[in-house]
């Protein structure tokens, strides 16, 4: 019983929306990269900045979450090394479970996830550690999926996504001591709203367009077993270590034990890096993930 209410309250809300945005999808087949556009440029910049702003976040804040980040994005990328000799996984499965291992969504599912959990009181530290996860994400990621290797090409990578605009611009306001006007903080607060809800719904759209080929459940049932179970484990006790504790523990442990990341289907698609494979670890790990995150918010 209680597994069915905690499924119910954290897990079931996102999946609900999911549906509608699949249902949705096979209906009136949006333009997906325009409704993609409009949340990561617009909404998610401006829930950024609104909560960083909200509640006082200073730069040091940053520094473990950023450390935290890197540890286990390290960390599961060895293990995904690991299986792929272990198993011994032929050539062109290996970029896809590095990248599926590592690289999980913070984003449009940890974020949703840890607002029907946890709720407002937690919203900050989620969006802390999404930033933090969007550092190797668009760092690591790219130089995995492709031949960059130069430090100048990277940086330019990360100064290209919006959400680091957002938090750049909070972090100086905090610094300088800059209260905003009451009209533009409703306003801001009022359009953060929509960001998590958009969120789930443009994951949903992007599921619906994704075509899964048979034949790879070998590195499919490895790949979820690292995402979805490796993961929070390592993640556990490098929080410990850390001394990261009480409700931003629960926060990191939870938000990083997700699904793997859409964006990474996008890198895949753009280097040719198996994009059908990455495909279906995405849809298998989003569906199972129901199941493991509900163990997990159970035991935490």
């Amino acid at each position: 019983m209680e597994f069915l209410l905690i499924f119910n309250k954290s897990i079931l809300p996102i999946f609900i929306i999911l549906s509608v945005a699949f249902i949705y999808y096979r209906i009136f087949k949006p333009n997906i990269k325009d409704i993609a556009n409009i949340t990561l440029t617009v909404l998610a910049p401006i829930m950024t900045f609104e909560a960083l702003v909200r509640y006082n976040i200073s730069p040091e804040s940053l520094i473990l979450p950023i450390i935290f980040a890197f540890l286990l994005t390290f960390g599961l990328m060895a293990a995904a090394y690991g299986c792929y000799y272990l198993f011994r996984l032929n050539s062109s499965q290996k970029i896809p479970l590095v990248l599926t291992a590592s690289m999980m969504n913070t984003g449009n599912f940890g974020l949703p996830l840890i607002f029907f959990t946890y709720g407002t009181d937690a919203k900050v530290y989620s969006i802390i550690y999404f930033i933090a996860f969007s550092i190797p994400l668009s760092t690591i990621a790219i130089y995995i999926s492709s031949d960059k290797s130069r430090i100048s090409d990277i940086l330019k990578d990360i100064l290209k996504i919006p959400i680091f605009h957002g938090m750049i611009a909070a972090l100086l306001l905090n610094f300088i001591g800059i209260n905003l006007p009451s009209s533009i903080d409703k306003s801001l607060s009022l359009v953060s709203q929509a960001a998590i809800p958009m969120m789930i719904f443009v994951l949903g759209l992007q599921l619906s367009s994704i075509k899964i080929e048979l034949g790879f459940l070998k590195v499919v049932g490895i790949a979820t077993f690292l995402r979805l179970i490796v993961s929070p484990v390592l993640a556990f006790f490098m929080l410990k270590m850390l001394n990261i504790h009480s409700l931003e523990q629960n926060v990191a442990l939870l938000q990083t034990s997700g699904p793997v990341a859409v964006l990474t289907l996008l890198y895949a698609i753009r280097f040719n890096r198996s994009p059908h494979l990455m495909s279906a670890i995405i849809f298998v790990t989003t569906l199972v993930s129901g199941i493991t995150l509900t163990v997990l918010i159970k035991l935490i």
